[in-house]
């Protein structure tokens, strides 16, 4: 019975764990212009990739994107004024 306890509670902590999702930052400062978050999607279980638009700017900076380790927030590549960390929701 022991046993089944520690599988249950194992399983539950992992399923908790995978639903965790990041809150990508509304707006971003691009080139001294404000860029709007316009979509936000899991490139993989551990990345997920925040992308900003402003139709104000040209060229390759008129998009620009964040990507963030899914499980702390913490800031895995993306343009260079992308916040460090950002909250980490326990669900999504």
């Amino acid at each position: 019975m022991f046993t089944s306890r520690s599988i249950m509670f194992a399983l539950l902590s992992f399923l908790t764990g995978a639903s965790a999702c990041i809150q990508c930052p509304s707006t971003l400062q691009v080139d001294g212009s404000t860029s709007y978050l316009g979509e936000t999607s899991n490139l993989t279980d551990e990345v997920t990739y925040c992308e900003y638009s402003n139709a104000k700017l040209i060229g390759s900076d008129s998009a620009v994107a964040c990507r963030y380790y899914t499980k702390t927030g913490q800031i895995e590549d993306g343009y260079h004024s992308c916040p460090a960390t950002v909250s980490v929701n326990g669900k999504c």
